[in-house]
């Protein structure tokens, strides 16, 4: 290689190279520092954009809620007052009654309108007789209502009352003709869902009841309608239905004019998943064209409803959110609209159970997050091109230099090795070189010093070898001298391994007696536990045995004493020998259940292990212990919460075991919230509520309750054998938790509690998640 080569790989290797790389990583760190900080942008925005969403959604279904409370209210107000109008005599003035004509089919109706006045159309299949002309007029005293709540409600197109035999009472007013073209004469209201939702069959709360958007029979298009029962005098004959009317293109108008974030937009869903409402902006994303007018090319003759595209449920782009619309009260959801990614946040709302949906692009909500990072990477790019600038430029000026230093060092080293040279051939005294360089300048005047020295050496070199032989022949006797020393040393060792060798044999002795004193003194421990919850039902028992002997001996001695004896005397000593055999019952049973418990804890565990359905596992065992308990107690009723993840997946256990711990932890939980309920207010609704999900390489089981919870200081203590705060009638042993805390261990996995006094208690069972046992069907 030459100098020039090595100079400059030199360069390269310690200097260049090193700064080079480093620059790389600092690139690289810049570019991967971004990439982190943009990823944590987007993740924040996505997380505080769907907080926002489902703060707005539920914001404004309160607003919504609140509007169509009001028009509930209104319509729940106009019925009573047509409750009262069908059995309160009213006499219309002479302007009134003047507009009431008969048309050529024998039908009722009003020639015309009046200001502040509603219409009548009344046709009956017979022709309309004097008592049902003054039913009509009867009716005349509602009009100052109807035309309140029309034009003070901004949602109400209409309001209306419409009775069984075929009258209806309008308001704002229409011409007779105008009605007829778009209804048809003497159609039958029972036939329009506005009229049918009311009614005893699919109504008989008797509450006010909101329709499905549907074509209006009187010619308003496409609406919805708030109908309520009329029964006059709080009978059980339904008379009619009192109504007001919401158009669609007036909730448009007032429900849907929001000022969302995101440029979003919102709409209103049914409860039956229909679009009820959609603003002009969300046309293109759903691909609809809301609709709001109807052509009444003829009259209408049944129900028309929105078409199945405007069902969430029948659209593929929008099943999986009408699924979880139809499960969840509010939540959040992905989709994609028209080729483009949406969040859609929805609420539900109250009194109508529709779905008021706030959806918004993606692509807005990270539209400022992704140009920070197209910025940022416009930069790193700027600052790869003037590295690479920055270094063509420096590597051509540094290869200049290089040869011209190569060139400066070159000259002095073939001189020095012509130097070398000689002094090998044997010359060893050579004249003192000069050179610019003091490094070559040492090296030269050292060669010629080592010329001389190398004389010299050679002169002594002789003397060397002699020295040498010499020295070989004292070593040969040392090293025969150091073997002897090192077999005896060896012989020392081989007796110290031994003494080692019983020292270790002597200690693992130690340790299995150990072993066997810590086994002893387990099996006192539990054999102490038992006697000690073996003693109380046993004392009891040899007791009151002891006492029903002395009872038995006085009934004796009183019958031979006195065989006159007073019945209520002996009646009395009987019922003490029944409390004290009902005693002894209650204590041998308890024993009863010690040893089998006893037995249950100590036998082998069932079954084998088996990838297993963690949902349909707590389900089985939740029925199971309910119907077990309201078996015993028909009075029980608790209210059970299911928040079951749909893909928690499988465990690999013994279903069986895991069973009698789900039994165990839902049988505590429904005695914590009876008790609870014993002493909680009237409104306490005893509650258990049951989890399962993913949590990292783990899946969680818990079950957890509204009842009185667990003080502090015995926490601790609950999973320790023959421990309970329960009273010890009923069997209770204290070792239910603990063979639970076993079986859970036995699946290499943990059960743990948390708990509030007076709030709640959660048992939370803690299982490894198996990956290869997802694709494994049991058995």
């Amino acid at each position: 290689m030459s100098l020039l080569r090595l100079i400059w790989r030199s360069y390269l290797t310690s200097a260049l190279a090193p700064v080079f790389f480093i620059e790389l990583a600092l690139l690289a760190a810049y570019f991967i520092t971004n990439s982190v900080i943009s990823q944590q942008n987007i993740t924040t925005l996505q997380r505080l954009a769907t907080e926002q969403l489902q703060y707005i959604a539920q914001q404004q279904a309160e607003h919504i809620s609140s509007q169509l409370a009001s028009v509930t209210s209104n319509v729940d107000l106009l019925r009573r007052q047509a409750e009262r109008a069908f059995v309160t005599p009213f006499v219309p003035d002479a302007e009134e009654s003047s507009r009431y004509l008969f048309s050529q089919d024998g039908s009722l109706y009003t020639a015309y309108g009046l200001p502040g006045r509603a219409g009548l159309i009344y046709s009956k299949p017979t022709r309309i007789s004097e008592p049902e002309r003054a039913k009509a007029l009867q009716l005349a005293q509602l009009d100052p209502l109807l035309q309140s709540l029309v034009e003070t409600q901004p949602l109400v197109t209409q309001a209306y009352i419409d009775t069984a035999d075929h009258l209806t009472r309008f308001y704002p007013y229409r011409d007779y003709k105008e009605v007829l073209a778009a209804s048809g004469p003497g159609y039958d209201f029972s036939t329009y869902s506005y009229y049918y939702q009311a009614d005893g069959k699919h109504n008989p709360e008797r509450k006010v009841v909101w329709t499905d958007v549907h074509v209006d029979t009187s010619g308003k298009g496409w609406m919805t309608a708030a109908t309520a029962p009329v029964y006059p005098g709080g009978g059980n004959r339904m008379e009619g239905v009192a109504g007001l009317d919401v158009t669609i293109d007036r909730f448009n108008q007032q429900v849907l004019q929001l000022h969302l974030p995101w440029n979003g937009y919102g709409m209103l869903v049914s409860q039956g998943s229909t679009i009820i409402a959609l603003p002009k902006q969300a046309e293109l994303d759903w691909g609809l064209k809301e609709l709001t007018q109807y052509s009444y090319q003829q009259p209408l003759e049944h129900d028309i409803f929105k078409p199945d595209s405007f069902n969430l449920l029948k659209r593929e782009d929008s099943r999986a959110l009408g699924q979880r619309m139809a499960s969840a009260r509010q939540g959040l959801e992905t989709l994609t609209l028209a080729g483009r990614g949406k969040q859609v946040a929805w609420s539900t709302v109250e009194g109508t159970d529709w779905k008021l949906l706030v959806v918004v692009n993606e692509a807005d909500i990270f539209a400022e997050a992704h140009a920070l990072n197209r910025r940022v990477l416009r930069v790193g790019l700027g600052l790869i091109a003037g590295l690479i600038l920055f270094y063509a430029l420096f590597f051509s000026w540094l290869y200049q230099k290089v040869r011209r230093m190569s060139a400066l060092l070159a000259d002095p080293l073939l001189n020095l090795e012509a130097m070398m040279q000689r002094i090998a051939q044997g010359a060893y005294s050579q004249p003192l070189p000069t050179y610019p360089i003091i490094e070559l300048q040492r090296t030269g005047e050292g060669l010629v010093q080592m010329g001389h020295s190398l004389g010299q050496s050679n002169t002594s070199l002789q003397q060397a070898r002699a020295d040498l032989e010499r020295l070989n022949q004292q070593l040969e006797e040392r090293i025969h001298h150091r073997t002897r020393e090192l077999e005896k040393a060896n012989a020392a060792l081989h007796q110290e391994n031994t003494v080692k060798q019983a020292l270790i044999q002597e200690l693992q002795r130690t340790q299995s007696q150990l072993i066997q004193s810590e086994k002893l003194a387990s099996l006192a421990h539990l054999t102490s536990g038992i006697a000690h919850e073996l003693k109380n039902p046993l004392n009891f028992i040899n007791n009151l045995s002891e006492a029903s002997i002395e009872l038995s001996q006085e009934l004796e001695r009183t019958l031979q004493e006195r065989p006159q004896a007073l019945l209520s005397e002996v009646q009395d000593i009987i019922i003490d020998f029944k409390q004290n055999a009902t005693t002894v019952h209650q204590h041998g049973v308890r024993a009863d259940h010690i040893i089998r418990s006893m037995m249950e804890h100590a036998r082998g565990r069932s079954g084998t292990f088996e990838p297993t359905d963690v949902n349909p596992l707590v389900e089985q065992y939740l029925k199971l212990t309910y119907y077990g308990e309201r078996a015993r107690s028909p009075a029980l009723e608790v209210r059970f919460v299911r928040e079951f993840e749909p893909a928690v997946g499988k465990v690999l256990a013994m279903p069986q075991e895991l069973g009698r711990v789900l039994q165990n932890l839902i049988q505590n939980a429904i005695y914590a919230v009876s008790m609870m309920q014993r002493e909680a207010p009237s409104d306490y609704v005893p509650t258990i509520t049951l989890r399962t999900r993913r949590e990292g390489g783990h899946i969680l089981l818990q079950v957890e309750d509204n009842g009185p919870g667990i003080p502090k200081d015995i926490q601790g203590r609950i999973f320790e054998p023959f421990f309970t705060t329960k009273p010890p009638r009923g069997g209770n042993t204290g070792l239910g938790l603990s063979l639970s805390y076993d079986i859970v261990r036995l699946h290499s996995g943990s059960l743990t509690v948390e708990s509030e006094v007076g709030q709640y208690t959660r048992f939370t069972v803690r299982l490894p998640f198996n990956e290869e046992c997802q694709t494994l069907t049991p058995g």
